[in-house]
């Protein structure tokens, strides 16, 4: 197993909450490696790429999950994926010069311009997306709003990155079976809340699994199953960017075949912002599409 990456799944054998815990190394870094990005921005980047990957854990279908955010300021997109078959990805899109590089970047700061959004899409079905009240600050407080609002059962989220690592942490309150009052049970779920708020930086990118749940939950009986190898990847294909371009209509593609003839070129190229693989496509084939 790849011992950087991974998803570790833990429960309380007698209190009704579950968790998860996922760490981000080799990932994040070939993450960042594709665009250099700003180190504040690398922050929150590699944070929504450990929310993609702690999310996706929680949906019971075959599909993927995608967090992004779009603004109409200095940071235009920050999305980030992760597939059923548990590789990730994530790029954002920023104005260089209106973007800060040192300061902290704060989810709540840029109007209401800004969609916070999930979306669901199954191997098999139709797309689902959920829109994320910007009310906090941090990628984890506005997650724990949601999940409020839409599960009626609390949850909590830590994420502790710097701009080439991270680890995240979630804790879901279940319907109580163990404990059948429910107000011990919300008692129990916020003392554990509590503990895991006090989880360091230091910690968390360099003590184990087992470590840090020992650390934080020593009083519990805190079970952790095996964990699963996270690695970077991406879904894009010849084919669908060839889709892409047909995507775009008759006219728009004919007028893009003639721009590159009258410029001399032979090929349209598509880049995948994502991984930076090229596809080319010659200028009769995509002609030959509307023949």
């Amino acid at each position: 197993m790849n011992e950087l990456d991974f998803r570790q799944r833990f429960v309380f054998d007698e209190l009704d909450v579950r968790g998860c815990l996922v760490r981000l190394e080799k990932t994040t870094a070939e993450v960042q490696a594709t665009h250099h990005y700003p180190d504040a921005l690398a922050v929150v980047l590699n944070e929504f790429t450990l929310a993609a990957a702690l999310l996706r854990d929680s949906i019971k279908i075959e599909g993927s999950l995608t967090i992004q955010l779009r603004t109409s300021g200095a940071l235009q997109l920050l999305i980030a994926d992760c597939m059923d078959n548990r590789k990730v990805r994530a790029i954002a899109e920023y104005d260089a010069e209106s973007l800060n590089a040192s300061d902290a970047i704060h989810l709540n700061e840029f109007g209401q311009g800004a969609v916070l959004a999930i979306t669901i899409t199954p191997v098999e079905g139709e797309r689902y997306q959920s829109i994320v009240p910007i009310e906090h600050a941090s990628l984890a407080d506005c997650l724990e709003d949601y999940f409020s609002r839409s599960e009626q059962l609390p949850s909590r989220f830590t994420f502790l990155a710097d701009k080439s690592k991270g680890l995240a942490i979630g804790l879901h309150a279940l319907p109580p079976e163990k404990i059948k009052d429910e107000k011990q049970s919300a008692l129990d779920f916020e003392r554990l809340s509590i503990l895991l708020g006090s989880l360091s930086e230091n910690e968390a990118l360099t003590l184990s699994s087992f470590e840090i749940l020992t650390r934080l939950f020593h009083d519990e009986k805190c079970r952790l199953f095996d964990a699963h190898t996270i690695e970077f990847g991406c879904e894009c294909s010849e084919q669908k960017s060839l889709d892409a371009i047909v995507a775009l209509g008759r006219d728009e593609v004919k007028a893009i075949v003639l721009e590159q003839r009258d410029q001399g070129m032979s090929k349209v190229v598509v880049d995948c912002h994502f991984c930076f693989q090229r596809y080319e496509f010659e200028l009769n084939q995509l002609e030959s599409l509307y023949q």
